[in-house]
């Protein structure tokens, strides 16, 4: 019964650590389960004995393998905002319409969190001025981040680590320049701080922070030697890959607010309730500035 003991509290440990927090809230359905399982009066105590001593050396093989503490999840995001677009370069004039989107997310936790995100956006936008939502922009992003616990409480915890993000972003406006691209892409090593708040067994509340501090980036020539740029495939990879410039907040900036509501029907799913917020101001040394301001909602499922 001490051995018994003795498992009962291990297994409530290791369904309380940050990262099943972070990583599996539904868990917290399936402590229920475990605990009923082990406080269950079984009649024959020399099968209860038996099937411990099996599960532990059982156990022993599978978690040499494979450590009980390291989790991984992947997620899959729906995205529906507002994409507001200032670039000066071209005219002052803000470009404003619906955009549409979806993410992907793999993370994975031991003691640390590593995490990897891609998505891609699409967005038609217009002027007050325009009629009809002729420009069009594109965004196609990747991030990776690497996260350490600050701290751990019953109910409250808190993340902090370095992010490494990378953006194209493209748009095209026939109505103002049908004869060239515009584009802001760049390159940004940053902050990520995530606080999560457990609501309840069912239920987590996630805050999710970025901001860049050094940032290499380019845009085109405020004065293009050329009535038109070279469409080709080559032509356009060598213009979104050259002449970089580098520097700090001053130059490009980037900021980035992630909440969710994470909650499960069921132990095996778990699904989030998503607004996001994301603004980037970009001003090379011979350019004017560009400004990108979106507001989403989105719906989000995690599953393994």
């Amino acid at each position: 019964m001490k051995t018994l003991n003795n498992f009962k509290s291990k297994s409530m440990k290791i369904s309380l650590t940050f990262v099943d927090l972070f990583l599996l809230p539904e868990m917290a359905g399936a402590s229920r389960v475990s605990r009923t399982i082990v406080s269950y009066n079984t009649k024959n105590l020399n099968m209860k004995r038996s099937i411990i001593i099996l599960f532990l050396l059982l156990g022993a093989n599978v978690f040499a393998q494979v450590p009980v503490n390291s989790l991984q999840r992947n997620s899959l995001q729906l995205i529906f905002g507002v994409n507001q677009l200032k670039e000066e370069n071209l005219h002052a004039k803000v470009h404003s319409g619906l955009i549409t989107g979806i993410s992907y997310q793999h993370c994975l936790g031991s003691k640390n969190i590593s995490d990897f995100d891609i998505s891609i956006k699409w967005s038609r936008a217009k002027t007050a001025y325009e009629d009809l939502s002729a420009t069009a922009n594109a965004h196609l992003s990747g991030s990776y981040r690497y996260l350490f616990k600050i701290f751990n409480l019953s109910e409250i915890s808190y993340v902090l680590g370095p992010q490494i993000n990378m953006q194209y972003n493209v748009s095209v406006y026939p109505n103002w320049d049908e004869s060239h691209l515009y584009w802001a892409n760049h390159i940004d090593l940053g902050t990520d701080n995530i606080l999560l708040y457990r609501l309840s067994e069912s239920g987590i509340l996630f805050f999710d922070l970025r901001f860049s501090i050094f940032s290499a980036f380019n845009q085109p020539e405020y004065n293009r030697m050329y009535k038109y740029d070279d469409s080709t495939f080559e032509g356009i990879v060598k213009n979104f890959h050259s002449d970089y410039e580098f520097g700090s907040v001053n130059k490009a900036f980037r900021l980035a607010i992630h909440m969710e509501y994470q909650f499960h029907l069921n132990p095996k799913c778990t699904q989030a309730l998503c607004y996001s917020y994301d603004y980037l101001r970009i001003k090379g040394n011979e350019n004017l500035p560009f400004q990108n301001n979106i507001h989403q909602v989105g719906f989000k499922i995690y599953f393994r």
